[in-house]
């Protein structure tokens, strides 16, 4: 076909810092250009949010601008991310967390442009193209959005809301979830006839719903309210939470010797916290006396021993404190009603320990080690050399996840036409049970599969 006749006007984009004009490889002018109309395709780079770029035609020696005024919904205009750190929520722990963060270059305090605001100021700039006039003022962190977070289950929605705050544009909502949502449902009658059909197969878990939007200045900090208020916007869906009615608790398992078994939580303390060890026996354990001796570090102690069958065995515990250690001797004993009746194998747990993390103790090392040694009557005295070392891991601060903040998700890599490399910066803050977001200073660690296309610095 003969090539399109059309006006040689000169095109170009204003108030946006970069950009790229794209065509078809196969053709240099798409096909509905004529004398009368022209279309281009542009790709806009870091341009703001809340302004449209101002289109230029230049034809010697006449020349025209258009531009396409905003939206006056300004919760349109953010761009905002959402990021669940719960895949699951139990009784035990029944909170929902989110975190919220601004996206793009543009959004904080005296960087945010407005709909008023023009690289022009010759065109539409005068006071009827603003909403109100305290628009021309750049907003301050008081404007930043309201996000509100909703989780749906069998008809009950549960509500949260937070403020994003400067200088990092995060806010955490922390949406405790009903205990009454935990309680299994009654199945359906068909339900219950598949489940009798095939037994083996689990049971689907319950879940909830998580939405969430933009909603309006009054709206923030309410329990309660409308899914969509006025002055904000629609939901939008994040995704799925695992109800779980019940979830065991984390333990490590390390062995005391070959009859005896420790139990120890798996979880990171904190001062002031308590927490049980428990002591199991093998099924081939058949002495009458056992003597456990714990050695602690300065800020953990031994608060009781209890037995975990307290008709057979006794437990009497004898505590001593020193500058840097605290020491700990548990003698248990059968009783003398239950020789020859008991069975290793009777009771899943032999002996509990309740032991304390003590307040005051943050300047020290986060890695308190405890030293574990059992002993028996007439042992051999170079057996008793035998110890075991477990370390719990003590913290300030409850941290729940690492969230890495990023301007752009996606990367498009223009250094084959510039030849300038494309840095986008990171940021990692650290979310903390409460809500709190602390940036991380140090540099974290990270590396890229090929270099050759993306290095991390």
């Amino acid at each position: 076909p003969p090539d399109p006749v059309y006006l040689p006007a000169d095109l170009e984009l204003l108030g946006v810092p970069e950009y790229y004009r794209l065509q078809r490889a196969d053709q240099d002018l798409p096909a509905n250009t004529s004398l009368h109309a022209r279309t281009e395709t542009y790709l806009l780079l870091r341009h703001s949010s809340a302004t449209q770029p101002l289109v230029q035609a230049t034809y010697p020696p006449f020349s025209t601008r258009q531009v396409k005024r905003p939206p006056r919904d300004g919760s349109a205009a953010w761009a905002i991310r959402a990021v669940s750190l719960e895949s699951a929520v139990s009784p035990a722990e029944p909170f929902a967390r989110v975190l919220f963060h601004l996206q793009g270059p543009d959004w904080l305090p005296g960087q945010r442009d407005h709909p008023g605001q023009r690289d022009h100021p010759g065109e539409w700039d005068h006071p009827g193209d603003w909403d109100h006039p305290g628009e021309r003022d750049h907003p301050g962190e008081r404007d930043l959005p309201c996000v509100a977070l909703h989780a749906h289950h069998r008809g009950r929605v549960a509500r949260g809301t937070c403020r994003l705050q400067a200088p990092l544009g995060v806010c955490v909502v922390e949406l405790e979830i009903p205990p009454r949502w935990f309680s299994p449902a009654s199945p359906a009658p068909r339900s219950r006839r598949r489940a009798a059909e095939s037994p083996g197969r689990p049971e689907t878990p319950e879940s909830a719903e998580l939405h969430y939007g933009v909603v309006g200045p009054g709206e923030c900090g309410r329990a309660g309210g409308r899914e969509r208020s006025r002055g904000g916007e629609a939901p939008r869906y994040l995704g799925s939470l695992e109800l779980r009615a019940a979830e065991p608790a984390r333990r490590q398992e390390v062995r005391l010797d070959d009859k005896v078994l420790l139990r120890v939580p798996d979880a990171t303390l904190r001062p002031g916290q308590r927490f049980t060890a428990t002591l199991a026996l093998r099924h081939n354990f058949t002495a009458d006396q056992l003597t456990l001796r714990i050695k602690a570090k300065k800020g953990l102690q031994v608060v009781a021993a209890r037995p975990g069958a307290p008709t057979a065995w006794t437990a009497q515990l004898e505590r001593t404190r020193g500058p840097k250690h605290s020491m700990a001797v548990v003698t248990c004993r059968r009783s003398g009603d239950s020789r020859g009746g008991w069975r290793a194998a009777d009771s899943a747990a032999f002996l509990h320990l309740d032991m304390a993390v003590e307040n005051g103790t943050g300047g020290l090392a986060p890695a308190r080690p405890l030293t574990w040694q059992v002993e028996y009557p007439g042992q051999d005295p170079e057996a008793q050399k035998d110890k075991l070392v477990w370390e719990i891991q003590v913290s300030e601060r409850d941290v729940r996840a690492l969230v890495p903040l990023v301007q752009e998700l996606e990367i498009l890599n223009t250094a084959p036409l510039t030849g300038v490399p494309r840095a986008v910066p990171v940021k990692l803050v650290a979310v903390e049970a409460g809500g709190g977001v602390t940036e991380l200073t140090e540099p974290p660690g990270c590396e890229s599969a090929d270099k050759q296309v993306l290095q991390v610095s």
